[in-house]
């Protein structure tokens, strides 16, 4: 199984990326981690860890983030799992939104890891 984890500075971006990327494919497991405990924007590493933990319980994770922090965050996260668990762990620079969307139709569509992530590479930012 593949899951899908958006990370973002904003609850609102992930939350609106998900509904759509819902509607477009209602199979897909998408969780989400936007803005901080308290509300307000930023990276939150203990619930990014936290959700991708229980997601990589299941199979392979692909990872995608808005800003360079998030995407840190997102990474910081994966190198605290297990090493075997890691291995699962895909972080991909696609943009959030567009590369949320892909993902979620092919996920729903049961393509493995290595397809949806070719597939993100048509959608790769530089976001170092």
């Amino acid at each position: 199984m593949v899951s899908l984890l958006l990370l973002s500075h904003s609850a609102k971006v992930v939350e609106g990326t998900r509904d759509v990327a819902l509607q477009m494919a209602g199979d897909a497991e998408i969780a989400i981690v936007g803005g901080t405990k308290d509300g307000s924007l930023g990276a939150d590493f203990d619930e990014t860890l936290a959700t991708l933990r229980k997601l990589v319980q299941k199979g392979d994770v692909i990872v995608l983030s808005d800003l360079g922090s998030a995407r840190m965050t997102g990474q910081m996260a994966a190198e605290a799992l297990d090493v075997e668990l890691q291995k699962r762990v895909h972080l991909c620079d696609a943009a959030l939104v567009e590369g949320g969307l892909v993902a979620a139709i092919a996920i729903a569509a049961g393509q493995d890891t290595e397809a949806i992530l070719e597939q993100l590479q048509e959608y790769v930012l530089n976001k170092d």
